[in-house]
């Protein structure tokens, strides 16, 4: 996706749209604490945020894919369980993401020894030899840019999403198409805005214009939703130039 371009400028606002935007992750997880409809739908939302970057963090470090996709379950089930993540989750913490990448690596390395306790009990002899050890940190940082990755890919997939239905209440349909073809185009050779505009009846200048439109959305609703991924409750709001560079590291990974 050709989104660098459509995230790089930053500012603006949107009246009426600010105050539909989740929660921090942080408050969400203190939400899912509560034993009624409105915490199991936190705890259902959460899980939707970050399965696929838990699959993908356990997939890296165990190697395993049906142990990767159990593991991946019995993390979000302990989610609300007696002792779990839930009870000790607490903003005073520091940044969730390093938060939630701690408890996977515990996790993890709980489920290691296991097996390594297991082994032992079956080859003894293996004991001292170092065939066994945990995990190095270098395994961990691998598994914590393949977290990133997928949090990015989930990241900008709500964001366009919360623009596609921003754009079709506000009757941008045509404004979205164009938006999608120039941005969202794989292929190498991108439409010039005269390729674009043409079906529309359009010249250059309003094909590309109605497109900036959507891009101002997009640029608009990413950045509140990485203001309350990043902002701690209670604390200070997010300064423009944390949320400008949360913005670069988010997008870094697409120019691999």
């Amino acid at each position: 996706m050709k989104l660098e371009a459509a995230g790089r400028k930053g500012g603006g606002s949107l009246a009426g749209v600010d105050e539909r935007f989740p929660e921090t992750s942080w408050t969400l997880l203190a939400k899912a604490r509560e034993r009624c409809d409105e915490g199991v739908r936190a705890r259902e939302l959460f899980a939707r945020r970050y399965y696929r970057p838990v699959r993908e963090f356990l997939l890296m470090l165990v190697q395993d894919a049906e142990k990767a996709q159990d593991l991946s379950q019995e993390f979000f089930a302990k989610l609300s369980g007696s002792g779990g993540l839930l009870e000790h989750a607490s903003p005073d913490k520091g940044r969730f993401h390093n938060f939630l990448k701690q408890a996977l690596r515990n996790l993890v390395i709980d489920y290691h020894r296991h097996g390594r306790g297991e082994r032992l009990q079956t080859h003894p002899d293996q004991a001292n030899n170092g065939g066994w050890d945990v995990l190095e940190l270098a395994e961990f940082t691998a598994a914590e840019a393949v977290f990133h990755r997928e949090w990015v890919k989930v990241t900008l997939a709500e964001a366009l999403n919360r623009v596609r239905s921003l754009c079709l209440e506000r009757g941008q349909e045509i404004h979205l198409d164009l938006f999608e073809k120039r941005y969202l185009n794989d292929a190498n050779l991108v439409p010039s805005w005269d390729e674009l505009g043409t079906p529309y009846g359009m010249d250059q200048r309003t094909a590309r214009e109605r497109a900036d439109t959507v891009a101002r959305h997009f640029r608009f609703v990413l950045r509140r939703m990485l203001r309350n991924e990043i902002t701690v409750p209670g604390g200070a709001r997010a300064t423009e130039a944390v949320i400008d560079e949360e913005i670069k590291a988010l997008l870094s990974p697409l120019k691999d």
